[in-house]
């Protein structure tokens, strides 16, 4: 397995504009991280305005320090919902998407982190899943000519939280290439990860990494790695069973950190340093 990180894991509103994007890599990667998993989102990086000769170049800052770029992650599907029953909405996050999969090929990513739908009272949840359904194959089908996986995420959605809906929903869509963004921290909370990974089993083509502290139990319970309650020897020994043996990308914000108040972009830094090394230790032996 490699050591992967999520850019949002190093952000900060402002810091990081101190640095540009090749210092970011070149520390980084001095930091021990292997891979970088760039973002996206509908303001300060939309690739719906962005030109291909754009994200090629803030792709190749990364790629100058020899880092490799395994996937692309976005927030968008959470203001703008696949499965909506507002066709507005629907095709606003379709086109965020097919946006997300041109990048993704640009910069040399396999994968793309999809959030399939957000439930909410006034959607029928039998509306949201024809329609999450119906949007994440018409992702798959336009991400097909791309060669670019579409990698739906486990998260805090109301939406698939059992590890036989989730496994059916992916196929329900009945695409090679639709696979699973499994986020072990975000299911501590709800149900037992080792479920989550017997039953997915070789569908898993991505994995974040971070930690959670069950006392708190809400969002505020997400915690850098090795500061909460996840057992990853146990998680690491299973999914390498299962077959994965891919990135692990760290998805630490720096609001998980209690420390960082006001952090500096050398603050940032030791934040991504320090749960480096947790990620080396985690990974000891395998």
């Amino acid at each position: 397995m490699k050591k992967g990180i999520n850019l949002w894991s190093i952000d900060w509103p402002g810091i990081l504009k101190e640095l540009d994007n090749k210092e970011v890599a070149r520390r980084i990667k001095e930091i021990g991280y292997e891979g970088v998993e760039l973002i996206f989102d509908d303001s300060s990086f939309d690739p719906t305005r962005k030109t291909e000769d754009e994200i090629r170049r803030t792709a190749e800052d990364f790629k100058s320090a020899n880092l490799e770029i395994p996937s692309v992650a976005t927030g968008v599907f959470w203001n703008y919902n696949l499965g909506s029953n507002d066709e507005k909405i629907r095709n606003k996050a379709i086109e965020y998407g097919k946006a997300g999969i041109k990048m993704a090929s640009i910069v040399g990513a396999s994968s793309i982190l999809v959030v399939p739908g957000v439930a909410s009272p006034e959607i029928p949840y039998e509306d949201l899943y024809a329609n999450a359904l119906k949007s994440v194959k018409e992702l798959a089908e336009f991400a097909e000519d791309y060669g670019v996986t579409i990698a739906v995420e486990n998260v805090w959605n109301k939406f698939l939280y059992s590890p036989m809906e989730f496994k059916k929903f992916v196929t329900d869509v009945g695409m090679k290439n639709v696979k699973v963004y499994l986020d072990i921290a975000n299911l501590v909370a709800i149900s037992h990860p080792e479920n989550w990974i017997h039953s997915l089993g070789n569908m898993v083509s991505n994995v974040h990494v971070k930690d959670f502290d069950v006392s708190i139990g809400n969002i505020n319970g997400f915690r850098s790695l090795l500061k909460g309650n996840v057992d990853w020897k146990k998680m690491i020994k299973l999914l390498k069973a299962a077959g994965y043996d891919d990135y692990l990308i760290l998805e630490c914000f720096p609001s998980f950190d209690p420390s960082l108040k006001s952090p500096t972009a050398r603050d940032l830094m030791r934040h991504a340093e320090e749960n480096c090394r947790a990620l080396e230790e985690i990974m000891k032996g395998f």
